[in-house]
């Protein structure tokens, strides 16, 4: 029987089988393929030629009787043979036909961004396991997205509460990404999102305005956001910042962010923005930040939404500075935004989302669509990588099993969207995660397309984030769109029976997950039901008997959060994430 080469992950560019000739057994080679750079299979039966004629990273493997051979273009194109060939050993039971494997990625940069700074930082176990699964993806680049979560000398009470990341740690992850074909490249706030310094007296001399502002969507935020770019204050900080950060990785790229600055000119900047416009103040405090970068030897990433914003400083960006273009929605204007940064030759990545981001669940259908439809705009368009995000609004209360789908069927997309209509992360996942995550991967798929059939929308993600994790700020409750208490309650029943489904696996840390997560869900829906039945979104005015039965949903979902929290992520931000938890009982007391 000829082997389902459709199981292989990554889907190769060509695969040309000789049908006449008769398997062999290299079953023997599968405990000694290098999972790390720079490394040969100790075979005789394996060989392997440089052969500068493919595309970077590009990789041919012929199997025959008479043995194996490898061409690569560089050391990435020899560790994506490796990991190849040791998914076509298994998928043929040892027994490999003879064949010839050509492979190439679309994108020559495929990153991961995971937020480090709402709240959750995963431990160093945690990272190593992903680092190795990142790596089975074909990732070639990771980012932590850090406001404050690294442990910079000077700065002790913004992150003492975060058990941030160490320069030690850094020094040892970026080693450990290196030997796995993945740069560590480090990422720093350095305008906007600043609030975690900012609500500290000692940092309010930076801020824009220290008296709120209203966001983009007309609601008023009472916090510091973003830093007044006009202060020289500002610009010492920062080099302090990027001082204590940069020694410790090897990459000389680095990514300033730059991104949803939106108290710009609402305070400090207010009258320079009027006189020359807050693109033009944008940009020239985005050239001070790149000359302290260029004088540490980096080159520069920024987040590409708020040139959108100011479209006269478009053609006047810096040539060597690295755009990346994020859009997390399945009609996100991909085409339109790429076409403008195209036009102007600046390099640019596009950034898509796992979408599990303040939604519990997640969102399947939105992270697939979007995800695709990324990937093609920006091979139309010339982009030169594809990032795939992982955020962690409203508290980062998602599981660590949430992201693991996005991750898979995103490094598709990043290999090559034209060659993965569909995409299984089974047998991957499986392999990384153990049996557990295989078997539970359809009822996870279940659950992430639970909310289209909720009853409920909210804006840019599923409601079960923001009614269970922020009912403080209440700004996606107001814009929720709540169907009939008849239809939420159907969505319920079947939020149980997908429950009864999940108590069916065996026993293990991910049916815990699981089974939290249901209950989140369910709690969140009877919220969302209690508001149908009352005609209003004001939980405080709500009967009592449907306050009870919060309580009683909220129970079992307060009482697991911590010991699922530290399965995967450090203390530090746990007593933050969980005080949402806290904040819902209290309004129903």
């Amino acid at each position: 029987m000829i082997p389902d080469f459709s199981q292989l992950f990554l889907q190769p560019a060509t695969l040309k089988l000789d049908r006449s000739a008769a398997r062999t057994n290299y079953s023997a080679l599968l405990a000694v393929i290098p999972t790390t750079v720079a490394q040969v299979i100790p075979s005789p039966s394996v060989s392997y030629r440089q052969d500068d004629s493919l595309p970077g990273q590009g990789f041919v493997i012929r199997v025959a009787a008479s043995g194996i051979e490898i061409a690569m273009a560089d050391e990435p194109g020899r560790l994506y043979a490796h990991q190849c060939l040791a998914q076509l050993i298994e998928l043929c039971h040892g027994q490999v036909p003879s064949l010839t494997i050509s492979d190439q990625p679309a994108f020559a940069k495929r990153g991961i961004i995971v937020d480090i700074s709402r709240d959750k930082v995963p431990t160093m176990a945690t990272l190593f396991q992903l680092v190795d699964f990142w790596s089975a993806l074909r990732i070639n680049q990771l980012q932590l997205y850090t406001e404050h979560t690294f442990a910079y000398p000077q700065h002790q009470a913004v992150w003492q509460d975060y058990s941030p990341m160490t320069a030690e740690e850094i020094r040892t992850l970026d080693r450990y990404c290196r030997e796995r074909g993945i740069a560590l490249i480090p990422n720093q706030a350095t305008f906007g999102h600043m609030e975690k310094w900012l609500c500290h007296p000692q940092y309010r001399h930076l801020a824009e305005q220290t008296t709120g502002f209203y966001d983009h969507r007309g609601d008023f935020r009472p916090e510091s956001f973003g830093l007044n770019p006009l202060s020289d204050s500002v610009t010492e900080f920062i080099a302090g910042l990027l001082d204590a950060l940069l020694p410790n990785f090897s990459s000389d790229t680095l990514n300033l962010n730059f991104d949803e600055t939106m108290d710009l000119g609402a305070g400090a900047s207010q009258q320079a923005c009027e006189q020359q416009g807050k693109g033009q103040v944008y940009l020239n405090y985005l050239k001070t930040v790149l000359n302290l970068a260029h004088a540490r030897g980096k080159s520069c990433q920024i987040f590409s939404d708020m040139l959108f914003q100011y479209p006269d400083i478009l053609p006047h960006l810096p040539g060597d500075l690295e755009l990346l273009n994020w859009g997390y929605e399945e009609d996100h204007p991909y085409d339109d935004e790429h076409r403008q940064l195209a036009e102007f030759g600046y390099p640019f990545q596009v950034v898509v989302s796992t979408n599990t981001f303040a939604s519990v669940a997640g969102r399947g259908q939105a992270a697939r669509v979007h995800m695709r439809r990324a990937a093609e705009s920006a091979l139309k368009y010339g982009a030169c990588g594809y990032q795939i995000s992982e955020w962690g609004d409203m508290g980062h209360a998602q599981q660590h099993f949430t992201s693991l789908p996005g991750y898979v069927f995103g490094a598709a997309m990043a290999w090559d969207p034209h060659r993965h209509v569909s995409v299984n992360a089974g047998p991957l996942v499986r392999a990384h995660f153990g049996d557990a995550y295989a078997q539970a991967m359809p009822l996870i798929d279940r659950l992430q397309d639970a909310y289209l059939t909720s009853g409920v929308v909210t804006p840019n993600c599923a409601f079960y984030g923001p009614f269970v994790f922020d009912q403080r700020s209440g700004r996606h409750i107001r814009r929720a769109e709540i169907a009939s208490a008849e239809q939420i309650a159907a969505a319920m029943d079947d939020l149980s029976s997908l429950k009864a489904d999940i108590a069916g696996l065996p026993a293990s840390a991910l049916q815990a997950e699981l089974f939290w997560t249901i209950d989140c869900m369910r709690l969140a829906s009877q919220i969302a039901l209690s508001y149908a039945n009352a005609g209003h979104c004001d939980l405080t005015a709500l009967p009592r008997q449907d306050k009870a039965r919060i309580l009683e949903q909220l129970a079992p979902v307060e009482e697991a959060y911590a010991d699922l929290w530290l399965q995967h992520y450090r203390p530090g931000g746990l007593r933050q994430s969980a005080s949402r938890l806290g904040y819902l009982r209290g309004l129903c007391r």
